[in-house]
């Protein structure tokens, strides 16, 4: 008995270690399983999470479409689909647009579109700021890059130089070294090009006037070796001008200043008795005729020309738009009083938009045979060229400090290339530069492109 009884006890003691081991191997599989259950939980959070993202964007995009879609500007917040979240796949989301109380009155108010995408109780927000955009966020802007007569291509060369935003609706054409120091722009072969021949590419000269080469390519060494100082976008969305100026002449007809004929028209004119310039003027006549001077001050800062303006020259000290449904002519350069008469003043106050309905022409004259300036961003429903661009001995430097804008681009001189250098035969050599205070403060009723532009963008806490 005492032998049976020994045995029973060797038995039970030797099934305590294994219990103890099933024990733990099964409390090991029960966390493996929870741990695996958790992170197959946690995995379908995170596609959760990145569909609900993907909800406010689609949300976010399609808010910019309808706000773009918009005759007016919304006064309040509004929710554009409705109160009820929007479905889509295995989701929804919900749009609200609300304008900036800050600039609700300002020229281009600021709006901040919300976007709320939610998957299986899953929410992300995402939000963006935005504003209308004009033609005076870019320093230069064509629809088309070649000459209308002819269709020969227009050329950026090495002594370009363009510090600030472009696009163009075409392509660019590029000789040799250029510069541009900004984002660079181009919808030819985008989305909005009609023409399925078209990729989107540079022009490259390619060393060759008769060997010229398309390209995606940002250079064509050894040849054309262009400056991208802030990248650029190949078949961009398209930009398109409006085909006439008549909202510039709705305000002018309000409490601006409305004339009909060709005139003269200068700024800061020497005072016939004093000789002193009178700065804070402008001041405009028929040819031959007595001037009429205006305080800048006393309309509200759109000067409409019903006809043409045949000479325009001076300096300006204040805000004003100049808008013509004719060319405009510049006779001399065109500068503000914050200036050192080409660069401007950290402080200066000096805004001027010229506006025309045809061309703006910088005059083949003795004032313009040695460089031009103009402080002013310009919008030419045809073209900006220098007159008998293509005669004559090269001019230096036409200096600009604001943008250009034209329906086609007008050329302002001609060259050859030497080496890496383009060398100027007749007009002018260009040195434009972007005046940074148009994205805030852009002359008074400018043209917008219909548009809008993203300030900011941001992303809230996923919930």
């Amino acid at each position: 008995m005492h032998a049976i009884d020994r045995l029973s006890e060797e038995r039970g003691a030797s099934l305590i270690p294994v219990i103890i081991v099933v024990m733990v191997v099964l409390i090991i599989t029960l966390g493996i399983m929870e741990f695996s259950s958790l992170d197959a939980r946690l995995a379908n959070r995170d596609v959760d999470a990145t569909q609900a993202f993907y909800l406010a964007e689609s949300g976010l995009q399609r808010g910019r479409s309808w706000i773009e879609a918009q005759d007016t500007y919304p006064t309040g917040t509004t929710l554009p689909f409705g109160q009820e979240p929007e479905t889509l796949n295995t989701g929804d989301y919900l749009v609200s647009i609300c304008p900036d109380s800050v600039h609700s009155t300002a020229t281009r108010p600021v709006f901040t579109i919300r976007s709320t995408g939610t998957v299986n109780g899953c929410t992300t927000t995402v939000e963006s700021d935005l504003v209308p955009q004009s033609f005076a966020d870019f320093l230069y802007y064509t629809h088309a890059e070649h000459q209308p007569s002819t269709g020969n291509p227009i050329w950026f060369c090495s002594f370009d130089r363009l510090d600030g935003p472009l696009h163009t609706n075409d392509q660019l054409s590029i000789m040799g070294n250029p510069v541009f120091e900004d984002v660079v722009t181009s919808a030819y072969g985008g989305p909005d090009d009609n023409n399925q021949n078209h990729d989107a590419s540079f022009h490259y000269y390619n060393g060759d006037r008769y060997n010229h080469i398309e390209s995606a390519e940002p250079s064509n060494p050894p040849f054309d070796i262009p400056t991208f100082g802030d990248g650029y976008v190949l078949g961009s969305s398209e930009i398109a001008l409006p085909n006439n100026i008549n909202e510039l002449k709705s305000v002018a007809q309000g409490n601006g200043i409305f004339i009909s004929g060709n005139f003269d028209v200068e700024f800061s004119r020497a005072d016939e008795l004093s000789g002193e310039p009178m700065y804070g003027y402008i001041s405009y006549r028929k040819a031959g005729k007595r001037w009429t001077d205006v305080d800048l001050g006393s309309f509200n800062g759109v000067f409409y020309v019903n006809g043409g303006i045949t000479m325009m020259s001076g300096v300006l000290d204040g805000r004003v738009t100049i808008a013509s449904n004719g060319n405009i002519h510049i006779s001399d350069n065109v500068t503000y009083r914050g200036s050192d008469g080409v660069d401007l003043d950290p402080d200066c106050d000096d805004m001027l938009g010229i506006v025309a309905g045809s061309g703006i022409i910088i005059d083949n004259n003795a004032a313009n045979t040695t460089d031009c300036v103009i402080h002013a961003h310009m919008i030419a429903l045809s073209d900006f060229r220098v007159d008998n661009y293509h005669t004559g001995s090269p001019r230096g430097t036409l200096s600009v400090r604001g943008g250009i804008v034209q329906q086609y681009r007008g050329p302002v001189g001609t060259g050859v290339l030497s080496g890496d250098n383009v060398i100027i035969l007749t007009g002018y050599s260009k040195d434009y530069g972007y005046d940074w205070r148009l994205l805030d403060t852009p002359p008074p009723g400018y043209l917008l492109t219909g548009s809008y532009s993203q300030l900011t963008w941001r992303q809230m806490a996923c919930n």
